[in-house]
């Protein structure tokens, strides 16, 4: 199974965002992907494949997060992530509260090294997935996307939210895109 530790936005963010991207689909048919609904995260670390008698060391290392605070974050305008020439998504990235998201980051990947020596976890850069480009999507379309995102007012402001949970997600990959489900969680303690 394909897991990774994340933490779901607030319900207010999830609902501002996916009303932005069905905006963007319904000016530029074609274009993109939602992700699934009710499921804006912030990727902490990505595990990939795990076998199932792995599972509990995952919630082992899970249990780390609860030393840390609840992190307040600003989450900035979003923006389109291209590789070489091609669009692949739009994302928004963290401002206010990066430095403590990274380093809860690092805690994790630490303790995930203890209990898997063999594999090399690496934490990336926070953001936010919000859609993904349609794999014929090309520098045009991709060009067409950002004029429609400038032109809403409402996506150029940064927006508050809190970590204050992170899970153990489990993704499925199915024909219309991953599915997410999150096996547990910790509260950050206070």
């Amino acid at each position: 199974m394909r897991l990774f530790y994340a933490s779901f936005l607030s319900s207010e963010n999830v609902s501002f965002y996916e009303s932005l991207v069905a905006g963007l689909m319904a000016e530029v048919p074609g274009a993109l992907r939602p992700v699934p609904a009710k499921s804006q995260h912030l990727t902490l670390a990505f595990i990939g494949e795990t076998s199932e008698h792995d599972v509990d060391k995952c919630f082992d290392v899970l249990a780390i997060a609860k030393r840390c605070g609840p992190i307040s974050l600003s989450l900035d305008p979003p923006r389109i992530l291209s590789s070489r020439k091609w669009p692949r998504l739009i994302c928004t990235d963290l401002s206010d509260g990066a430095e403590l998201v990274a380093a809860l980051q690092r805690d994790l990947c630490a303790a995930f090294a203890k209990h898997f020596p063999d594999l090399d976890l690496r934490p990336k850069p926070p953001h936010v997935t919000l859609a993904r480009f349609n794999r014929k999507a090309d520098r045009r379309t991709g060009q067409k996307v950002a004029d429609a995102l400038s032109r809403r007012e409402d996506s150029l402001q940064a927006r508050a939210d809190d970590l204050s949970r992170v899970h153990l997600v489990k993704s499925t990959l199915a024909p219309t895109g991953p599915l997410y489900e999150s096996l547990g969680e910790v509260a950050l303690r206070k």
